[in-house]
C-alpha cells in the first residue's frame, strides 16, 4: 500500500513541478510585452491593430532587422 502512495506522491509533485515551469512566462513573451506597450504609448491618437503591434514586437524581440 505505501509503493502506491509514493508513487502518487512522485506522479503529483511532477505535475505541479511541470505545471509551474509551463505558466512561467518566457523571456522571448516578455519581451513582446514590453515592446508591444511601448509602440501602443508612442501613438496614443493612432488607431493600431492589435496583432500588428505584436508582430512588430515579435519582429523587434527576435532582431529582425528588415522592414
Amino acid at each position: 500500500m505505501q509503493h502506491w502512495l509514493v508513487a502518487l506522491a512522485i506522479i503529483v509533485g511532477s505535475v505541479i513541478v511541470g505545471g509551474a515551469v509551463m505558466a512561467r512566462p518566457s523571456e522571448f513573451g516578455q519581451c513582446v510585452g514590453v515592446i508591444s506597450s511601448d509602440i501602443e504609448r508612442a501613438n496614443p491618437t493612432a488607431t493600431l491593430d492589435p496583432r500588428d503591434v505584436e508582430v512588430q514586437a515579435a519582429k523587434i524581440c527576435a532582431g529582425y532587422e528588415g522592414t
